[in-house]
């Protein structure tokens, strides 16, 4: 049986400390570390402290062959690229400390130590997670710090521009049953994973991601998939990277803090960028019309995971049944934003809300279009120029499940093919008229 440990998270705390060259929070020492390789690391950096020595992935290397450690350079480079760009992360601590003492007080049980002693140890574990707690709320932020804050070079941004999602963001998108958007999902879970843009908007850089669906089979997920891939054109090293970078779940059962664990581990276990949930009403487990319920789950169940991680969660969300032409008309695509189910917090709580829906008329084209911070996303149309809201169609090609641009409903009949919907795009280049 594996003793209690969050390795992830031992991982993304040493690498931001050497990648920034911060001291060891005085809270920890090296036997709270669970991999011996951890260990030894901390201990090196505790060294280079008492010599009034900053440690970083250089000096800590050394002061690490100094001690005439195992532990090769190679480890401690890796520990400070996949750090990457995240930030540090408190909670990290916590977990580190809380696990080190349910590990003292599973070895105090195996021992067979008397009952006293292991109520001491599970005494400190909750004591420390009572101290946790007292330290939520209110916490005043740096007014020098705010003052200084270099806007367009924020290093927590993930996707988009100008800030649009940065770390521990959210975004909801909203479209009626049966329209697409788990292929729309796959499709910007494909780019953004590979470095490549999804009709437009950015990835910082190739993203790792998870998938947790609810609805698809494995059949359905493969068609998805293998066509948005093709679509794209993917090299080889874009498809090794893809599948390092993508997983892809199953879950037709968890709901409400059933659902929440999970996610946080695979968040957790995969170091994900990213994750799309679809839809999200499956799991919620709640009275989603109930103000008070989906306030709970977002808030107080959702939120911190977030925050804590630094994962920017994607959620599919339905609407309810299709209104007539008439109740929709003049409507706006912001208006559209509260037409998903449920208590009007689901469209509240997130950073950004995108609304996918049919157009009038006979073609098959939608209106993709966000609603809250679009002039910040860098969404863009057909002719590449930046918009709130863009035309899309499913792939003219028969049987391919993916999503291209499209004309706005009046000019299909003039110029279905506004761009050379077959050739090679360049690698790297935003989607062309059939988007990968």
């Amino acid at each position: 049986m594996i003793p209690p440990n969050n390795v992830a998270a031992e991982r993304h705390l040493i690498g931001v400390l050497l990648r920034d060259a911060l001291p060891l929070p005085p809270e920890l020492k090296p036997s709270d570390f669970f991999e011996p390789v951890h260990q030894d690391i901390v201990a090196a950096i505790i060294s280079l402290a008492v010599d009034g020595i900053a440690a970083d992935e250089l000096t800590a290397t050394q002061r690490l062959r100094d001690m005439a450690s195992t532990v090769e350079a190679g480890t401690v480079s890796l520990l400070v690229t996949d750090a990457g760009v995240s930030t540090y992360r408190p909670a990290h601590v916590d977990l580190i400390i809380d696990t080190a003492l349910l590990r003292n007080a599973s070895l105090a049980a195996s021992a067979a130590t008397d009952p006293d002693t292991l109520l001491d140890h599970y005494a400190q574990v909750a004591e420390h997670r009572k101290g946790r707690r007292k330290q939520t709320g209110p916490t005043r932020m740096d007014f020098d710090a705010l003052m200084s804050f270099e806007r367009k070079a924020d290093p927590t941004l993930v996707l988009g521009n100008h800030r649009w999602l940065c770390q521990g963001g959210s975004m909801l998108i909203v479209g009626q049953s049966g329209t697409g958007k788990s292929s729309l999902m796959m499709q910007a879970a494909v780019h953004w994973c590979v470095g490549r843009e999804f009709f437009g908007i950015k990835a910082t850089r190739p993203l790792r991601a998870v998938i947790l669906q609810a609805e698809n089979d494995a059949g359905d997920i493969s068609e998805a998939l293998q066509d948005v891939t093709n679509g794209a054109y993917l090299d080889s090293l874009e498809r090794i990277t893809l599948k390092d970078h993508l997983a892809i779940y199953r879950d037709a059962v968890s709901t409400g803090t059933t659902f929440t664990a999970a996610l946080r581990k695979l968040i957790t276990d995969h170091r994900a960028d990213i994750v799309f949930v679809d839809p999200l009403l499956s799991f919620a487990g709640i009275d989603v019309s109930d103000q008070e319920q989906a306030s709970k789950f977002l808030r107080h169940d959702l939120a911190p995971i977030l925050l804590e991680t630094g994962a920017i969660l994607i959620a599919m969300h339905h609407t309810g049944k299709p209104k007539a032409a008439s109740e929709k008309e003049g409507h706006t695509v912001a208006d559209l934003a509260y037409a998903g189910l449920g208590s009007s917090e689901f469209t509240n709580w997130f950073r950004e809300v995108a609304v996918l829906f049919r157009c009038q008329g006979e073609e098959p084209i939608y209106k993709f279009g966000l609603t809250k911070r679009r002039g910040r996303a860098g969404l863009k149309d057909h002719a590449e120029q930046f918009k709130p809201e863009i035309y899309i169609r499913h792939a003219t090609e028969p049987g391919v499940i993916r999503w291209e641009y499209s004309q706005p409903p009046s000019q299909t009949s003039t110029d279905p093919t506004p761009r050379d919907a077959h050739s090679s795009p360049a690698k790297g280049s935003t989607e062309r008229l059939k988007v990968d």
